[in-house]
């Protein structure tokens, strides 16, 4: 399952690029935000399953993508650039803590 889990996030990502530019070329610049409010959706039914099932470390790690994910979402609601990118930066940081972490618990 492991090597199939590159695969299968670069084929839903190329997925949804497209999914994106065909629902912006139908309704207009503003489904952007449609789409983003159904990923944070998603995501939260997702984040609220994860936590009835008890599986809290899972749960944080996922808060960790969820967070940045809202900030994004509210910067695109309220056409500020800044704010999006911001989602963009604490989405780095994460990421960046997460290497560093995996890094030491190594050596």
């Amino acid at each position: 399952m492991k090597k199939i889990m590159p695969v299968l996030g670069a084929i839903f990502t190329l997925m949804s690029i497209v999914f994106t530019r065909y629902i912006v070329s139908k309704y207009g610049e503003n489904s952007r935000i449609i789409i983003m409010a159904v990923a944070v959706g998603i995501s939260i039914i997702g984040f609220i399953g994860i936590i009835l099932s008890k599986k809290y470390l899972a749960a944080l790690w996922v808060s960790l993508i969820l967070i940045p994910l809202v900030v994004m979402t509210i910067g695109i609601y309220l056409d500020n650039i800044y704010i999006f990118y911001r989602g963009f930066i604490i989405i780095y940081f994460n990421t960046y803590n997460d290497k560093n972490n995996k890094n030491k618990r190594i050596n």
